[in-house]
């Protein structure tokens, strides 16, 4: 069925410096829902859902650095019944308003996607849009990244932030089934790849390669070895992003890391293999000093390579089939280990090396202690 995002000028805008070229993207942009209670129907847009609160206008999209990114809109209403499941619908909506006065306004509403509401999300956003520091902290995260990557680490950027208008705002916390969020309500605009994510939240994910070989028109092995070559390296630099991001100021190292966010379903791929982290709200900044370094890595890698490496032999054991090649899982995972050491050749944070016939990962950075972890054990 067709969707549709709808224009309205926002309360306030905070632009990322780096993308200042396509601030004329950065707009409220309203689900059906929330637009035909305030009687809003200019700036019409064509889009694609994604997950519960957001959503793709593939018609806005720009290449940058050979490749093409769409504009993606996080909070523009919800999907989804909060509470008792489902799609959101108008009795739905009318049982979490709490003021009898919009009763009769919901007569607007004939399509009930994209509905954004006052109820508290975790007490980090209102359900349906962005909150403010969840929104905040994915600027000033996009800031300082060069265009889409933070040394090799890849994410989707945000190229703004808007607040809300202030009736948009009123009118939704008079929605809402337990709580509410006591905060401004915001929405990020975003630049993704794809809207292809792992394991979640997709109607496509890269566990069922078949799938994402097919729509991303990969129908030869030697394709598919380059999308595989992307992949690795890609997720071994998102695996490594503490290192990658890290800074020395005396005695202290700063560096990003993972906050209750994970790979299955809070990273898309790009056609090329590319994997790019999408809810960069989950990442903070971590202190520690040169001698916890090498602990505080290695656990930002334990907490997201298995998800890594379930997909990366779902893509390895696919190619190998276009192939017409079906290893024994001894046989592939030299091969595949061989293809690692490939992948990682150019990279200037990580490489490999044949520790007693283990695959050791080697992390390095200027005035970072070396650290050495198993990727793949016992392999010749």
């Amino acid at each position: 069925m067709d969707y549709h995002l709808f224009e309205t000028e926002p309360e306030s805008r905070n632009i990322n410096p780096n993308y200042k070229f396509l601030d004329k993207w950065v707009k409220a942009y309203l689900g059906p829902a929330t637009a035909e209670f305030h009687e809003i129907s200019d700036g019409k847009q064509f889009a694609l859902r994604d997950e519960n609160r957001n959503a793709i206008i593939p018609h806005l999209n720009k290449e940058i650095d050979g490749k093409l990114f769409y504009l993606s809109v996080k909070g523009c209403g919800a999907q989804e019944d909060m509470f008792f499941g489902g799609k959101l619908t108008s009795n739905k909506i009318r049982a979490a308003c709490r003021d009898p006065n919009y009763i009769a306004r919901l007569k607007n509403i004939n399509d009930c996607s994209g509905f954004i509401m006052g109820e508290s999300w975790m007490g980090e956003s209102p359900y349906g849009a962005q909150g403010y520091i969840n929104g905040f902290d994915e600027l000033r995260f996009s800031s300082i990244a060069n265009l889409d990557s933070i040394n090799g680490a890849h994410l989707c950027p945000a190229i703004g932030l808007i607040q809300l208008p202030k009736k948009i705002e009123e009118t939704a916390r008079k929605f809402f089934w337990c709580r509410t969020y006591d905060d401004h309500f915001y929405q990020v605009i975003r630049l993704v790849p794809s809207n292809i994510r792992l394991y979640f939240e997709s109607n496509h994910v890269i566990a069922n390669p078949k799938s994402i070989f097919s729509l991303f028109e990969i129908n030869s092995a030697n394709k598919a070895e380059l999308f595989e070559l992307n992949f690795i390296k890609s997720g071994i630099a998102l695996l490594s992003l503490y290192a990658r991001s890290a800074k020395v100021e005396g005695k202290q190292i700063s560096g990003i890391i993972y906050k209750d966010v994970w790979l299955d379903k809070d990273c898309v791929v790009a056609p090329d293999g590319t994997i790019h982290f999408a809810d960069i709200e989950g990442f903070i900044w971590k202190n520690t000093s040169p001698e916890e370094y090498e602990k505080i890595l290695k656990e930002e890698w334990q907490k997201l390579v298995f998800e890594f490496l379930y997909a990366l032999i779902k893509i390895d054991s696919y190619r190998h089939n276009l192939n017409e090649r079906y290893l024994e899982w001894d046989k592939q995972r030299e091969e595949l280990a061989l293809l690692i050491h490939h992948a990682l050749n150019k990279d200037i944070f990580t490489y490999t090396e044949n520790r007693n016939n283990n695959l050791m990962i080697i992390i390095e950075g200027e005035s970072l202690p070396r650290v050495e972890i198993p990727l793949i054990e016992k392999v010749n």
